[in-house]
């Protein structure tokens, strides 16, 4: 059975405004209207008058100095629908602290073999990224339930200034433990910084016009992803690794300063301790020892220790453990959960989820191993390999902006997420066909084939999940789906290189048997690049078979997870209207805000 907003509405959880709308199966609705119980409600008898009434008549409310309206459960609704001008400048502050966040983490990923050189990191090197994952990941789920009660405008301060300290301390590094450690206060820092761009731009702009705004971010955020391990690549092999820490303090600075001029944005109400008690402390400690856990289990399977030992299988136990505690929690006794189960009844939050889950797994993989494959199967350099990636993130960026366009234009998004589930899953299959004879146009005409699977699958996914749920859950729901979306990445990492490493060292067992020694069989596994200067040409053609094999059984993975995605979108992501009854009301209010302020300058200044 389909559930939506206004058919899955409890009178536990009453939206802030009653639309009225009943979405069906042919996406037709009922006029809005003011029932007797919601007309006693005094925040909706406002918007109410203010539909009848002309902009010239509507009493304004100052947006530094007025009490706002607050939802149901007791949060002040940050809401703040603003004209175009004013979007560009808060939509370029967004798109600058993306930005910050993905180059230093893409680029720090290019440089990895570089830094354990210099810092004689031997087998710790993974953890510089794997630190940053930990904390960025763990932390997500709080950022969007803490922002609600600061305001998005004071977390994300927070955020720009853990990030600087976190930069500042990593390029001033002496030892890999304390890079290690200094990268997982980056990450926490880092970690926030996209998603509050996606809840700001979903305060300040309508559901429906949403979609090109949040594409052009994505196209921010694809380009950064590409630009990252090149400019990674270029300082560590010409300057220093340390310049790309360097450069994150002035990005940092710019974006803070963005922040600052740019962002008009509701002030949340309230004392410090009003604030302080609304924070879910239990859940918050349970998400993150919970999902630490289960990451530290991770990382350590297959690289430090044995999947099938007490190292690995404790910490995934526990952690799974406390996950439940933590469901159970959220579910019965939370009073402001950082994830309200209730959500999940509705099919589009659990499609939208799930397919994000995989969506994060396929990304991270095609970001991390793809110029690895080609570094190992083919030879080329560290350069040569991130420019690879070039080919994926530009369409990547195109279709991103192109599809959230689309949605505003349209109004649908369920075609483009089930042509790009499609195409994705076709051109990870494409990859896996890739053999010594395959040429240059084969890899880059895949790689674009790729890039227009993946930029049509991210915000038109986005939009559906926002509009799915009432504007009290909007900053939850969102902050789920991406850390389910982080979370899938790390799970990706950390499963693609056991598929990698197995395969290979099967493919060395069988074919040299004995003749190569378990010593010389863990070097090829831990450092493949520095190792296949060692070795003989039959050796190494022997090894980058195995290594071909193994980047072939992660894409047939990686392609049955996206063609998965396909069918979840087929069936729990129906189309539904992005329209809200209030939006032209909401719109008029916050230009008679920004209007009142404005004379209140003029009048200041003429006093």
């Amino acid at each position: 059975m389909w559930v939506y907003p206004a058919a899955a509405s409890s009178s536990k959880d009453p939206p802030l405004v009653h639309t009225g709308t009943l979405h069906t199966m042919s996406d037709s609705s009922t006029p809005s209207s003011i029932s007797a119980e919601t007309a006693n409600d005094p925040a909706l008898t406002a918007i109410a008058s203010l539909e009848k009434e002309s902009p010239s008549t509507t009493s304004p409310i100052d947006i530094e100095k007025a009490q706002p309206q607050t939802h149901s459960n007791g949060l002040t609704d940050q809401t703040f629908y603003l004209p175009r001008r004013k979007i560009i400048t808060i939509f370029l502050a967004c798109a600058s602290t993306e930005v910050v966040a993905l180059l230093d983490e893409k680029g720090v990923a290019a440089a990895l073999s570089i830094i354990s050189s210099e810092l004689g990191a031997g087998s710790k090197i993974s953890w510089v990224a794997s630190a940053y994952f930990l904390t960025s990941t763990a932390c997500t789920p709080l950022y969007g339930r803490i922002s609600d009660i600061y305001s998005r405008k004071n977390v994300l301060y927070t955020l720009m200034a853990v990030f600087f300290v976190g930069s500042l301390a990593a390029s001033l590094s002496q030892s890999v433990v304390q890079l290690i450690i200094f990268r997982a206060v980056t990450g926490i820092g880092g970690g926030g910084l996209i998603l509050l761009g996606q809840l700001i731009v979903g305060d300040v702009v309508s559901v429906r016009e949403r979609g090109k705004y949040q594409g052009i971010l994505g196209a921010f955020v694809a380009l950064s992803n590409g630009i990252g391990p090149l400019i990674g690549a270029a300082y560590s092999q010409k300057a220093s690794w340390r310049w790309i820490f360097r450069m994150n303090m002035p990005l940092a600075v710019f974006a803070s300063v963005c922040v600052y001029f740019f962002m008009p944005l509701k002030k949340v109400h309230g004392t410090a301790m009003d604030k302080l008690k609304k924070v879910d402390f239990i859940g918050s400690f349970l998400v993150l020892v919970g999902t630490g856990s289960i990451i530290l289990s991770l990382t350590w399977g297959g690289a430090e220790y044995p999947w099938i030992s007490a190292p690995v299988l404790v910490p995934l136990i526990l952690g799974a453990l406390i996950g439940i505690t933590f469901v159970i929690w959220e579910w019965k006794f939370a009073q402001l959960p950082l994830i309200p189960m209730y959500i999940f009844r509705y099919n589009m939050v659990v499609g939208a989820t799930l397919t994000y889950f995989i969506n994060g797994y396929g990304m991270y993989v095609q970001i991390f191993y793809l110029p690895t494959f080609y570094q190992l199967a083919y030879g080329y350099s560290a350069i040569r390999s991130a420019s690879l990636l070039l080919p994926v993130v530009l369409f990547q960026s195109f279709l991103s902006t192109l599809t959230g366009a689309l949605v505003s234009w349209k109004g649908r998004y369920r075609e483009i997420l089930l042509s790009g589930w499609a195409m994705w899953s076709i051109a990870l299959g494409l990859f896996a066909t890739l053999d010594e004879s395959s040429s240059l146009g084969r890899q880059i005409g895949y790689s674009v084939f790729a890039g227009v699977g993946i930029g049509q699958t991210l915000q038109p996914s986005l939009i559906a999940v926002q509009a799915a749920v009432e504007r009290k859950d909007m900053a939850v729901t969102t902050t789920t789906r991406s850390f389910l979306h982080n979370l899938g990445g790390v799970v990706g990492l950390t499963i693609s290189g056991s598929i990698i490493n197995n395969v290979l060292s099967n493919h060395l067992v069988r074919v040299l048997g004995s003749s190569l020694s378990d010593e010389a069989r863990k070097a090829i596994l831990n450092d493949p690049i520095s190792v296949r200067h060692t070795l003989d040409a039959d050796t190494l053609a022997i090894v980058i078979d195995g290594y071909r094999l193994g980047f072939r059984t992660l894409f047939i993975v990686c392609a049955s997870l996206t063609a998965f995605a396909f069918f979840v979108t087929l069936f729990l992501m129906p189309h539904i209207s992005l329209g809200r009854d209030d939006d032209k009301a909401l719109k008029a209010q916050a230009k008679e805000e920004l209007e009142r302020k404005k004379e209140a300058k003029l009048r200041a200044l003429n006093v």
